[in-house]
């Protein structure tokens, strides 16, 4: 449950994936300002849904640990998370405003239940918007300061007029912890798979 416990500490700050968080005074920036070597492009907005797929590297004092996952946002309505390491799923995450469906298929176990839980755990509170705020780069509803930073880089066009962050940047100052993920296969207003099942085997995880 702690390693769990990470991945949602830094990658969705929010919930429970992998690891745990920290402090030290580092600051969100202000904006989401384009590198020079990237087309002027305002971030999209305004979409419906999103979905992309990545890689992720958590790093800490314990070493490096990697996964693949996919992401899907329902804009304000749900937001589903897949991860994946050496070819098998670990977990499943469903979010919505007002619940949290976790699936932990490594431990054979399940959270479905409110972010009460999961804010407790973490230093600060954590909601739907937050979540969602981290995967669509909307650095002005992420947490400031709290030891924690998150930067959006590599920007590239997703359409005519707009652009997406392809590579992103957490850190939480206090345990040395950082994740550092890349996404592809962006795609906006196209549906994606929202569904999660519990296992009738799985067991209720306990905080």
């Amino acid at each position: 449950m702690k390693s769990f416990l990470n991945i949602l500490s830094c990658f969705l700050m929010v919930m429970l994936m992998l690891l745990t968080v920290p402090v030290a005074k580092a600051q969100v920036s202000d904006s989401l300002a384009l590198p020079d070597d990237t087309a002027v492009l305002p971030m999209a907005t305004g979409y419906d849904w999103i979905t992309y797929r990545g890689k992720m590297d958590l790093i800490d004092q314990g070493g490096t640990r990697s996964c693949n996952f996919y992401m899907v946002n329902r804009t304000d309505s749900i937001l589903y998370l897949n991860l994946h390491a050496f070819g098998v799923e670990v977990l499943r995450a469903v979010l919505t405003p007002d619940s949290v469906t976790l699936v932990d298929k490594l431990h054979y176990q399940y959270y479905k239940g409110t972010y009460e839980p999961i804010s407790k755990k973490l230093p600060f509170p954590v909601d739907f918007k937050m979540a969602q705020a981290l995967f669509n780069g909307d650095t002005e509803k992420l947490p400031q300061g709290q030891g924690l930073s998150f930067e959006y880089l590599s920007f590239e066009p997703v359409d005519s007029t707009s652009s997406f962050f392809t590579e992103f940047v957490f850190k939480e100052f206090d345990h040395l912890l950082e994740v550092q993920g890349q996404i592809k296969v962006i795609r906006l207003n196209v549906p994606g798979v929202t569904a999660i099942k519990i296992p009738e085997k799985f067991t209720p995880m306990t905080f």
